[in-house]
């Protein structure tokens, strides 16, 4: 049994929505159902608690919860025990990762290893994963696949990509990445499913009509990455966005600097054809065309699609803040599908950026468990200082708020991509151990011009991030 549990009417109304079965499990945990999701485990322990699957569904709802240390405990409790299960991986990495305890992960991951138990490819998928999301970049760039099927090939290949960008920059992986990741060759053997014939990743012949489509990709990376649909846009290609975010917002890099990069495509060979269709995905754009147009930047290259969507509830908030700066943060991703713990903070952690800022009125745009941790919290009733928007809140709506406030701080999610491409002043916050794309820069990224960066100065210190945050803020009231 867990102790401990929200009290809350939000906890109250989900009683009602009992869980049935496993499959049924992720999306609750995404929404922040975690209570409801342990008394399902709870009711279940007796049949099941015998099994390595149950445990690490028990892993996975304490990581969800923010229970990290209790997330570790179990996963090294399944790695001991079980000799057929190796999924754990994923959950105990995020979660050292969040903690600091990269060495912990690391013994664990040797452990398995070492086991004998498993075929080697568990082993040397272990070690690329686990490696890679702790940052042994170097050691990931000296395994060698002797030996290995084509999937786990392909899997170090795309991950030595990852890791040589994070170690090297984005130009010394781009192309490694491309073709264990982005290729044709790489979507046959990664994802099967997929349609490979009507694929596009590269060719200098392109289609008259493009459709983007989200494969292994978020909505982040499509944010980031549709710089590029815009410069085939202005070559001539007609853009079609698979996952309807268009109705969100609109493309609208500067036309100068779209011509700018049009040009240097034609130069590249670039051409489009008076007919046909194909599609791709936000990594095919960026793998295919970072090395002809770099990271293709702009102050703002995309303006929300209904910019009045949002009057009333700007209004209110305006009134409410009166001469406060209006600023919009996100600081979990546990709402996400993902790996999300090694990126995101703990409502805890926040206590002195909110405390020590009261010249700011913060706009609360946080979802999933955190969301419901924050209503739980005094400061969330302070309505001088701090607005929560609704649950229902959507993307369209979204995009148009942040549009309209004084700044964004967010983790590396969706919404801090929004708010770099519409070229919004602001602070994206990092692990020590962050995504490849940010590189090395310690401050600023050429991806978001106006943005900059908090980086942890190690692994999971995260007491250190928000103190930077606070001055930053503190620092840029006394500039204004």
């Amino acid at each position: 049994m867990r102790i401990g549990t929200r009290n809350n009417a939000a906890s109250q109304n989900q009683r009602h929505r009992m869980i049935e079965n496993y499959e049924q499990l992720p999306p609750r945990l995404y929404a922040g159902e975690i209570d409801e999701c342990f008394r399902f485990l709870d009711e279940r322990e007796h049949a099941d608690g015998h099994s390595a699957q149950y445990w690490h569904w028990r892993a996975v709802a304490h990581l969800r919860a923010g229970e990290f240390l209790r997330t570790v405990d179990i996963c090294c409790r399944i790695t001991r025990d079980a000799n057929d299960f190796g999924f754990q991986v994923h959950a105990l990495c995020d979660a050292c990762a969040h903690l600091g305890l990269k060495e912990v992960a690391l013994a664990v991951i040797e452990y398995f290893a070492l086991k004998g138990a498993f075929a080697p490819v568990g082993a040397f998928l272990w070690r690329v994963y686990g490696w890679h999301y702790l940052g042994e970049d170097q050691r990931v760039l000296e395994m060698c696949p002797d030996g290995m099927e084509e999937h786990p090939t392909y899997v170090l290949g795309h991950h030595q990509g990852r890791s040589a960008m994070r170690l090297h920059g984005i130009a010394r992986g781009v192309e490694q990445l491309h073709r264990y990741w982005s290729s044709h060759e790489a979507r046959r053997v990664l994802f099967p499913h997929v349609d490979v014939e009507h694929y596009w990743c590269g060719a200098r012949q392109l289609p008259a009509c493009l459709e983007i489509r989200s494969i292994a990709s978020g909505y982040g990376d499509m944010v980031n990455w549709v710089r590029y649909a815009a410069a085939l846009q202005a070559l001539g290609v007609r853009i079609v966005i698979g996952d309807g975010s268009d109705l969100f917002y609109r493309l609208a890099m500067p036309s100068a600097e779209q011509q700018r990069h049009a040009q240097a495509l034609r130069e590249a060979g670039f051409s489009v054809t008076a007919d046909g269709a194909l599609w791709t995905d936000p990594f095919a754009l960026f793998t295919s065309l970072f090395p002809v147009l770099g990271h293709a930047s702009a102050q703002r290259y995309i303006e929300p699609a209904d910019p009045q969507n949002v009057d009333t509830l700007v209004e209110d908030i305006r009134q409410r803040a009166g001469a406060r700066r209006c600023i919009g943060i996100f600081w979990s991703s546990c709402e996400s599908a993902n790996n999300f713990a090694n990126r995101s903070l703990r409502l805890p952690d926040l206590a002195p950026l909110f405390d020590d800022t009261d010249d700011i009125h913060w706009v609360v745009m946080q979802r999933g468990f955190e969301r419901l941790r924050w209503l739980d919290d005094p400061r969330a009733h302070d309505v001088q200082r701090f607005t929560t928007l609704a649950p229902d809140m959507t993307l369209a709506q979204s995009v148009s708020l942040i549009d309209r406030l004084d700044g964004f701080i967010g983790n590396d999610g969706g919404l801090s991509h929004v708010a770099g491409a519409l070229g919004k002043p602001g602070f994206m916050f990092l692990n020590q151990v962050a995504e490849w794309r940010y590189e090395r820069e310690p401050d600023r990224t050429a991806w978001y011009p106006a943005m900059r960066l908090v980086r942890a100065p190690r692994l999971g210190d995260w007491d250190d991030v928000v103190r930077t945050l606070r001055q930053r803020l503190i620092d840029d009231r006394i500039r204004a």
